[in-house]
């Protein structure tokens, strides 16, 4: 016994030490797994209220209808910096880029200088000039921005990781660059200067807009592995200088406070506006504290700041970012809320989170946490193992992931701290999987014994039973009400007559895999196989009272997939396989029956026999899925069929009524929506020994559906019946007179 412990305590002190390894590997894998956690407690957390003092004018789907398709020209976007000064904004921010000339001419001008001609005889430079100097729009854009005395323009970082070309930098953009530095850089080490993100180039707006604006931050966002923005750098370089975001710019313009980084030698030591010190990693990027999914800000559209709807009372003293976020624009990223987040509103999350103080961090110590909670949760389960049985061993793990998991977001959603979820939780699962199955290995011989002894003949359901139940391997069944399945390949003779034995194997195993595979995906025991024929049955040994449906279901899928691998086979110079199912639900004997030494969990009795006898009915009418009333009466609520007939089957005297199952309840392909009503006309004609219009509704449907086998059959009969009608009182059974 001390051994035993022994064992089970060095196990989960080696796990432990593998999940360690695994740790400092730092996988992509896990940090995925890392990140998709950190959205899941941001989701979780829900969302927060925002203190009202950013809000966002929006270039929304209602600014478009009302205003004209986007790019605007600069005019109204003049018009609209007027408004938003006129209104008393603190500070306007506009997340979007002005990189060329408006090329934009208002069509009066252009119609007055047709009617003076005086663009007679103009060559094509002249034209051009003509054209910059009657737009005029950049020109009235910058002087709003100018005596606003509060705008401040967004830029774009080339990094040249995607590989795309730089745009080339001239005079007149780089001599601005100076004016939108941060105002204090303090630099522990000159001589060894520290690499922030690589910057190859700068992408500002034209020089005659970037020269009016008050300054200009970059709007560049940095998403992450799986695409999420959740981080914003607040320091880029570029050549000697350091640059701050759009938001930090506003939050400059609006408080009058200096903006400074300190750099240190090993990265970014701190940012700072103000007083107010936001945490950055070593790199300089800041963990936005999102408020909550998109739209969580006030937004307000552009069409009503440009009317006045949208006045002083809502935009007086608040910091106001200009954004587009009209479906269809590339302004659109994902957050941890999901997808389709506007990207203005990410700077909005930057400017509450500092304005607020609410900050997430992620600081260096926290790894020596994550490596003591990886090592302590390991240890703590193999100590558990030592007097624990499996049942307390799962309650303990369950228990550990449980605390730690409330743990972890207690610290994210009131501390503000973003510890490793991933690892802890996958070392406690890692060794208590070791544990476990260290045990099973050891621990459960007579278990593995039982099922050695009795997989090879027993459905695996069947051998979970008797492993928690050895006392079950006795003869004897019990009556209980099932649902049967039999099936069989149309013409498997005659193909197997074409291939070689080898052959005629792959092709069986191949079939009878697949199929075996969707019978036990919806929990029914397989019977036996007699060559390519399968017996089944749900509803037993585990007991469900949707056996009926479960079997119809299987019946479905089963065809579906015979038909893609008829396609397979095809391509493959293969033979193509038909199936012919036949299903019957009713009373049946099942249990382990046989001899003391060879047993066989079965079943037996008339309604086993009624499902065998469906399944070759089939060639009768020319189907392929059939059961019987009884099958129908409790599956009704869940599939879609057409009634084919009352018959009697060879050996009994009671008639069935059976049905073609044609697909799940809703889903009846369209070429069966028009036949089943035509079909199911010429039944009750044919019922009621009207032969000619029987022979009418069959026509029909055969005009649709050539090959509809149950039309094809009934038009035979009222054909022969047109010449010799039934005698005596006939009650409309179909007699079978084969199996």
């Amino acid at each position: 016994m001390k051994r035993k412990w022994l064992n089970s305590f060095t196990v989960a002190l080696l796990l432990t030490f593998v999940s360690l390894f695994i740790y400092s590997r730092n996988l992509a894998l896990f940090n995925l797994f890392e990140l998709k956690s950190y959205d899941l407690k941001m989701r979780a957390r829900g969302a927060r209220p925002v203190s009202g003092q950013v809000v966002i004018v929006a270039i929304d789907e209602k600014s478009l209808q009302q205003e004209g398709r986007w790019p605007w020209p600069r005019t109204r976007l003049a018009r609209l910096v007027d408004r938003l000064s006129e209104a008393g904004a603190a500070v306007i921010g506009f997340d979007i880029l002005f990189p060329e000339k408006d090329a934009y001419v208002p069509f009066q001008t252009v119609e007055q200088a047709i009617m003076k001609k005086d663009l007679a005889g103009l060559n094509r430079e002249s034209l051009i000039q003509w054209l910059e100097e009657a737009g005029d729009s950049d020109r009235q854009f910058a002087e709003s921005i100018m005596n606003s005395g509060r705008t401040v323009l967004g830029f774009f970082v080339y990094s040249g990781e995607d590989g795309s070309e730089p745009p080339e930098m001239d005079e007149a953009t780089l001599g601005l660059l100076p004016f939108y530095e941060y105002s204090i850089v303090q630099r522990f080490d000159e001589e060894n200067p520290v690499s922030l993100r690589p910057v190859q180039a700068l992408g500002l707006s034209i020089a005659e807009l970037t020269g009016s604006a008050n300054s200009a931050g970059f709007v560049s966002f940095i998403p992450e592995m799986d695409g999420v923005v959740r981080r914003v750098p607040m320091v880029m370089q570029f050549h000697d200088g350091f640059y701050p975001p759009l938001s930090l710019q506003m939050l400059q313009q609006a408080t009058q406070m200096p903006l400074a980084v300190r750099i240190a030698p090993y990265g970014v030591d701190g940012v700072r506006v103000g007083e107010s010190l936001i945490p950055t990693s070593e790199i300089g990027d800041f963990l936005v504290n999102f408020s909550g999914p998109g739209y969580t800000f006030t937004h307000f559209s552009a069409t009503d700041v440009l009317s006045g709807k949208a006045g002083a009372e809502e935009l007086a003293n608040k910091l106001v970012l200009v954004g587009v976020t009209a479906a269809g624009t590339h302004d659109i990223h994902t957050s941890p809320y999901g997808p389709l987040f506007p990207g203005v509103e990410v700077h909005a999350n930057i400017i509450e989170n500092v304005l607020g103080g609410e900050f997430l961090i992620r600081p260096d110590w926290l790894a020596v946490l994550d490596l003591a909670m990886i090592l302590v949760s390991g240890l703590l389960l193999g100590l558990a193992s030592l007097y624990s049985r499996a049942m307390l061993m799962a309650l303990v793990l369950v228990a550990g992931i449980g605390g730690y998991v409330f743990a972890d977001f207690y610290m994210f959603s009131r501390m503000g701290l973003w510890v490793n979820s991933v690892f802890p939780v996958f070392t406690q699962i890692f060794v208590y999987s070791g544990i476990t199955l260290y045990k099973f290995l050891f621990e459960e011989r007579e278990k593995r014994f039982i099922k050695g002894a009795f997989g090879q003949y027993l459905a695996p359901a069947v051998v979970e039973q008797l492993t928690a139940n050895p006392g079950l391997l006795k003869l004897g069944g019990e009556r209980k009400v099932l649902t049967a399945f039999f099936s069989d390949v149309a013409g498997f003779s005659t193909i197997s007559e074409k291939l070689s034995p080898e052959d005629l194997v792959v092709l069986l195993n191949d079939y009878l895999t697949e199929m075996t595979d969707i019978i036990m995906k919806y929990e029914g025991t397989v019977d036996k196989f007699e060559g390519d024929a399968i017996i089944a049955f749900f509803g037993a040994p585990i007991p469900y009272e949707d056996h009926a449906r479960r079997a119809c279901l299987v019946s479905l899928e089963m065809q579906v997939r015979l038909g893609e691998l008829r396609q397979k086979w095809k391509e493959e110079g293969r033979p193509e396989l038909f199936m012919r199912i036949g299903l019957n639900t009713g009373p049946m004997v099942v249990g382990n029956m046989g001899s003391k030494t060879r047993m066989d969990y079965t079943m037996m009795g008339d309604s086993v026999n009624l499902a065998a006898r469906l399944e070759g009915v089939n060639k009768q009418y020319g189907t392929y899925t059939m059961c019987s009333e009884f099958t129908y009466e409790q599956a009704k609520d869940f599939i879609e069929v057409r009634e084919l007939d009352l018959i009697r089957v060879v050996g009994k005297k009671e008639p069935v009524r059976i049905y073609e199952i044609l697909g799940k309840k809703g889903e009846l392909l369209n070429g069966m929506r028009e036949v089943r009503p035509l079909y199911s006309q010429g039944l009750e004609h044919y019922r009621n020994r009207q032969w000619d219009e029987a022979l009418q509704s069959f026509e029909k449907v055969l005009r649709i559906d050539k090959d509809d086998g149950p039309s094809l059959t009934f038009f035979q009969r009222c054909v022969v019946f047109q010449n010799k009608p039934p005698a005596g009182k006939w009650d409309g059974v179909f007699s079978m007179t084969s199996k």
